[in-house]
């Protein structure tokens, strides 16, 4: 075999057993290549077989995570919504739009919904992610996303432990806060009250960070909210710890959910909702 430069390479003659193993290796390496390019995006009410065309909206409110998810849920999606798309992250060839975005199959599906806005000329859409997309898909995820999906706005809502905050001031913390991380495209004011940028040495990462970056590379107006909870379980105080949203540019333009809708929400996570955290207990 030709090496780099015309240096030749002499290759001797291995046992069948070396084959067998590289053979192995090389399938192993093949089917994790595959695994991490099966993320899918389905229209409802189109052939699944068949390639979209890409949507074009004013803002895209992307929920990751159960605290994200359910404050969306709470303030927005109980007030009526309309599903539209799915990103799939699996190999099962569904022809049934129902059944591929079931919540039973919320661990491996993406729910995008039309939201309601005042101006019928202006449109929002929301992604739902109640599990978190992995580190190894975050990329191929996000590229899927915004081949089919074009937002002049994103704003990202996501979470972590709070053991993983770092800080100088610890005492100075409440116990459950909001960072935000933004764009440089991102004109919108934000109250320092309510929350300030995330500092160093504080990283984020999988799909939040993925789409953060995106928006950056392509000159998107984008803001990551990240809400840092003390409680391994998500409650109605984490989940409110972005309720100064709602008075906030651009989500104060959404239709929002009454009170009581709110309420009926909140109150099924009276007993808490466990969350994944990476540290031992």
């Amino acid at each position: 075999m030709a090496a780099a430069f015309g240096v030749w390479e002499v290759k001797f003659p291995s046992s069948r057993a070396v084959y067998d193993e590289e053979d192995e290796e090389d399938e192993e390496l093949s089917t994790s290549e595959n695994e991490l390019k099966i993320s899918e995006f389905h229209w409802i009410s189109r052939n699944i077989n068949q390639k979209p065309s890409p949507t074009h909206c004013s803002l895209l409110v992307l929920a990751i995570g159960e605290v994200g998810t359910t404050f969306v849920e709470a303030h927005y999606l109980s007030a009526g919504s309309e599903i539209v798309a799915c990103i799939s992250t699996n190999k099962r060839n569904e022809i049934d739009f129902e059944n591929l975005c079931s919540p039973s199959k919320s661990d491996e599906t993406s729910r995008l919904y039309r939201l309601k806005t005042p101006h019928d000329n202006d449109s929002a859409v929301l992604c739902q992610c109640p599990t978190p997309v992995s580190q190894e898909k975050a990329f191929q995820w996000t590229e899927k996303l915004f081949e089919f999906l074009k937002p002049s706005k994103v704003v990202i809502l996501s979470s972590a432990p709070a053991c993983e905050y770092h800080t100088d001031t610890p005492e100075n913390l409440k116990s459950d806060f909001v960072k935000v991380l933004k764009t440089d495209s991102w004109l919108e004011k934000l109250s320092q009250k309510e929350c300030s940028l995330l500092e160093t040495p504080n990283v984020i990462s999988g799909v939040a960070a993925s789409v953060l970056q995106y928006c950056q590379i392509h000159n998107l107006a984008a803001a990551l909210f990240v809400c840092f909870m003390e409680s391994s379980h998500v409650d109605s105080q984490s989940v409110e710890t972005f309720k100064f949203l709602l008075r906030s540019p651009p989500l104060n333009s959404l239709h929002q959910a009454s009170a009581e809708q709110v309420t009926k929400v909140l109150k099924s996570l009276r007993s808490g909702k466990l969350i994944e955290m990476n540290m031992y207990m």
